[in-house]
């Protein structure tokens, strides 16, 4: 027995994409006993959703509540900017540590 399956077409008009939006800010933004935290822990025990940008920084969501993505609470620098980024109508942050400090919020030097 022989079966043939018709290639199914899934491309949508772009129009119809869902999209995110996100925004890139200084590692500096973030304590350094948090950024510490985010590099020696592995992702799926992370308190948020994200993960590594390669050795410059972060990729995270930007979590509307402090439950986090674990039973550990988000930190609360993270999460103040998390808080920042929501207020601005961003879903995901990106620290990167070459990018802009904002004079908005707090930064740190580490």
């Amino acid at each position: 027995m022989t079966i043939s399956l018709a290639p199914i077409s899934r491309a949508m008009p772009m129009d119809n994409l869902e999209r995110r939006t996100f925004i890139v800010m200084s590692t500096a933004h973030l304590t350094e006993q948090t950024a510490r935290h985010l590099d020696t822990t592995s992702v799926k025990d992370w308190p948020c959703i994200g993960g590594p940008y390669g050795q410059y920084g972060w990729f995270v969501y930007a979590h509307e509540e402090n439950c986090g993505a674990s039973p550990e609470p988000i930190p609360d620098d993270l999460f103040n900017v998390m808080t920042w980024a929501r207020k601005q109508g961003v879903e995901y942050i990106l620290f990167d540590c070459d990018a802009a400090v904002l004079d908005d919020l707090p930064s740190h030097h580490w």
